[in-house]
């Protein structure tokens, strides 16, 4: 499944979460798949994309966030899978797409 694709398959499935979407092609996808002001679309800061869902999560524990990741920008911010997990929100689903 292409990515484009994953995130067509990932939108069909939300409603009111709050979406956070990592930097470049995956947030332009976004945006012509699906663009509603509950989105927020990560530019310009590879890897920070779960940083920001994370605190958004903490700020707004009655909101469900949902990051839409790369397999790259997690490798840049690999600190935030230790605090995402030591934290644990119960409101944070943090989706990781791997294009090869």
């Amino acid at each position: 499944m292409a990515r484009y694709e994953a995130i067509q398959e990932i939108m069909e499935s939300i409603e009111e979460e709050l979406i956070i979407c990592n930097i470049g092609f995956p947030s332009r996808e976004l945006y012509e798949i699906d663009d509603r002001s509950k989105n927020f679309y990560m530019i310009g800061s590879m890897g920070l994309a779960s940083s920001i869902g994370f605190g958004l999560a903490m700020a707004r524990p009655h909101k469900d966030v949902v990051v839409i990741d790369g397999d790259g920008s997690l490798l840049m911010n690999m600190g935030s899978l230790v605090t995402v997990f030591a934290n644990n929100p119960s409101n944070l689903t943090w989706i990781v797409i791997d294009n090869g």
